[in-house]
């Protein structure tokens, strides 16, 4: 999966908020696990990934990384 950048108009205090954004507004995963920024889902194909939560520069603009997991 690719990347998801985004900015907002107030800041985030900490890529847990950034993580908390991602799951209830952009999310399209089936999420198994969240462990403050880190998080585990599995999309419609049973494929599992590993999701990042992280800044992309300032409290503005964020980014969510994934990674597969066998």
């Amino acid at each position: 999966m690719e990347t998801i950048y985004w900015t907002t108009e107030e800041p985030h205090v900490d890529n847990m908020e950034t993580m908390e954004y991602y799951l209830d507004e952009i999310n399209m995963l089936d999420i198994i696990m969240v462990d403050g920024t880190y998080a585990e889902g599995v999309n419609l194909e049973g494929v599992k990934y590993a999701i990042h939560a992280s800044g992309n520069g300032d409290s503005f603009n964020h980014k969510i990384e994934f990674e597969e997991i066998q």
